[in-house]
């Protein structure tokens, strides 16, 4: 099935955050100086802060219009369901002049307390109009041709819906980290694929895009997942029979600093996550002949 259903591509970039504003302008101009020519295609960018205190609130509101700014009601326990949240639209423009310095294809979502990954993600996804969804972290950069080579391939395989590339890791300054290349494989099939991530030889991060039609026919991220909610979401896929189309493209720059997630994400902590996804899924693994083998 054809995933643009006839419409102009469109690609939304999700990124949720929390209390990293000067990443996540960086993060945001990244988005913003791609370049698609000569590809008739659109972007957007959905930004969900998740009740920071830095001043993401006050950056965002001051150079977006109401009508790209959304605020999320909740019991602020994170114990319902995102799709159950109340959404509220801005009413007052507070920009000086009526003008800001951010583009009109951003939209700005608040929630008022901290909110995990994997919510804050689907909060993100709930209000993305397009066909595909990339996600970008906070901290991290993408290339000026990432959208554009991902719609390429895209408009080249219109019935995929999961395409992998290729991502860089670099310091907190943005200087290259030297053997810490991240390089896609290429796989036969999705039992192939599921057997390397099980046997702890490949895994796949934010280098991605998925199809909406995708992402809605696996159920989305897992709310009741902690950590690797993203490997999560593709073992999900791979089970769903869906291969990814492998581009050898450098997509982002993956920050390595202090405060990031994959600080401390060890062999043990990556095999205790493989193994609770495995559980998860496991009446379907074990059908499809994948064995948890954590190999490596």
């Amino acid at each position: 099935m054809n995933q643009l259903e006839g419409r102009k591509l469109k690609i939304s970039v999700v990124t949720p955050s929390h209390n990293r504003l000067e990443y996540l302008k960086v993060a945001v101009m990244s988005v913003q100086v791609n370049v698609l020519a000569p590809l008739d295609i659109e972007f957007e960018h959905i930004i969900h802060d998740c009740g920071s205190t830095d001043g993401t609130k006050e950056y965002f509101i001051a150079n977006l219009p109401p009508q790209r700014i959304f605020y999320i009601k909740d019991r602020g326990d994170n114990k319902e369901s995102t799709k159950d949240r109340q959404w509220i639209q801005a009413t007052e423009d507070l920009r000086k002049d009526g003008k800001g310095e951010l583009a009109d294809n951003i939209t700005f979502i608040r929630s008022e307390h901290k909110v995990p990954p994997s919510q804050a993600r689907n909060i993100c996804i709930q209000k993305s109009t397009g066909q595909y969804i990339c996600v970008l972290d906070d901290d991290d950069v993408f290339l000026q041709r990432t959208i554009h080579n991902f719609a390429y391939a895209i408009l080249q395989n219109p019935t995929k819906k999961f395409f992998v590339s290729d991502f860089l890791r670099v310091n907190e300054h943005l200087q290259y980290m030297a053997k810490e290349d991240y390089y896609g494989w290429v796989f036969s099939s999705p039992q192939e694929m599921l057997q390397a991530i099980f046997d702890s030889c490949h895994f796949i991060q934010g280098n991605v895009c998925f199809s909406r039609n995708l992402y809605d026919e696996v159920g989305g991220y897992d709310e009741s997942v902690g950590m690797a909610e993203d490997l999560d979401l593709y073992v999900r896929f791979l089970i769903h029979g869906h291969l990814n189309v492998y581009l050898p493209m450098i997509s982002h720059l993956h920050r390595m600093h202090t405060a990031n997630f994959s600080i401390g994400c060890d062999r043990d902590k990556h095999h205790s996550d493989l193994t609770e996804i495995y559980n998860r899924n496991q009446d379907k693994l074990k059908v499809m002949g994948i064995k948890l083998t954590l190999s490596n």
